[in-house]
């Protein structure tokens, strides 16, 4: 069967078939993110043009491969900054905590009411164990970052740094990075690992990562950095400076970007605030927002964030509820779960 007949026969069936279990007219309109989900997967798989008969190189992929990895990845990272708002419905406020849904963020983001700043941020995790997919969808780019920072909630600078993983032609690569206002995304670590994918970050490695604001006569100093207890070479500090009229330090983040794989969690979230350190649901200068992050339909969740249970994708309609309920951490400890993807 030629290529073009196999997509139309793949895009027919999945739309006979939702459209077969769903015929009313209600429930055609609250499915249409489900059918979107599904064209998307078929369209990644699919419509990208010929499906690929070779398997997926080895976890040390040549250097050129390796160099288009990373270009993606930064390409990719640089162009989801800051926090997207999403349309769709805020669950109920909860603990302490108001829900603000986002497209590209899952986690927590202190936000300043009145006139004080953050002066710190800091957390800890551990880099989950990934599996890129597999089968049909083996060749289906994907990636995920793990990151604490300042700004970027509310407006348009972001002073952050943190760890990641990308599945790219098949291979996992991990990363450790940063980003500060107004350059990209920058890679740390070795450079056998940025050159080669060899002896990278891995799945278990415990990390701290924290940013610093320090006032210098007119500009302000930012030191942003993380420490691989488990790689200590991939641990990393820099500087930079930016003025107080363009990064306004009026907000601190936790967050999973664009989450992608199963679940992971984060610890020991602080801040300073006015001079006061707390953990996360300890803010009391502002608001506690807690982001699930949602499709660009705003029609499902996929990823909330202290999801007491997760037994792998599901489906989560933003018009249920209880389908995402606002939470508050735990001494500054929370999970966050993917639930679902594009």
């Amino acid at each position: 069967m030629a290529v073009a007949d196999l997509k139309s026969l793949v895009l027919e069936r999945i739309y006979m078939t939702a459209f077969s279990q769903f015929s009313s007219s209600k429930r055609n309109i609250q499915f249409v993110g489900v059918i979107g989900m599904l064209l998307g997967i078929a369209g990644a798989s699919l419509l990208s043009g010929q499906v690929p008969s070779d398997l997926p190189g080895s976890t040390h992929p040549d250097a050129s491969t390796v160099a288009r990895a990373r270009a993606a990845f930064l390409k990719a990272m640089s162009s989801h900054r800051p926090l997207v708002r999403s349309n769709a419905a805020a669950p109920v406020p909860a603990g302490g905590a108001t829900s603000s849904p986002s497209a590209n963020w899952s986690g927590f983001a202190d936000v300043e009411g009145g006139s004080k700043t953050i002066s710190s941020v800091s957390g800890e995790w551990v880099i989950p164990n990934v599996q890129c997919p597999g089968g049909a969808y083996q060749f289906q780019d994907a990636f995920d970052a793990q990151w604490v920072g300042i700004d970027g909630a509310t407006n348009g600078t972001v002073e952050q740094l943190g760890t990641a993983t990308q599945c790219f032609e098949g291979v996992e690569y991990y990363y450790v990075w940063y980003e500060m206002y107004p350059a990209g995304t920058v890679e740390e670590g070795t450079q056998a690992c940025i050159n080669y994918n060899v002896d990278c970050p891995e799945p278990g490695d415990r990390i701290s990562a924290s940013v610093t604001v320090t006032p210098a006569g007119g500009t302000n100093e930012y030191r942003l950095s993380l420490t691989d207890f488990t790689h200590p070479a991939e641990s990393f500090s820099v500087t930079a400076s930016c003025a107080p009229s363009a990064c306004a330090d009026s907000s601190a983040e936790w967050i999973m970007e664009r989450p992608a794989f199963s679940q992971t969690s984060f610890s020991n979230g602080e801040l300073t605030s006015g001079g006061r350190t707390t953990d996360i649901e300890g803010f009391k200068d502002g608001t506690v927002f807690d982001i699930p992050m949602v499709d660009d339909t705003d029609s499902y969740f996929l990823a909330c964030v202290g999801q007491q249970s997760w037994g792998g994708p599901k489906l989560l309609p933003t018009s249920n509820p209880n389908a995402c309920r606002t939470v508050a951490p735990s001494h500054g400890s929370f999970t966050v779960a993917w639930d679902s993807s594009f």
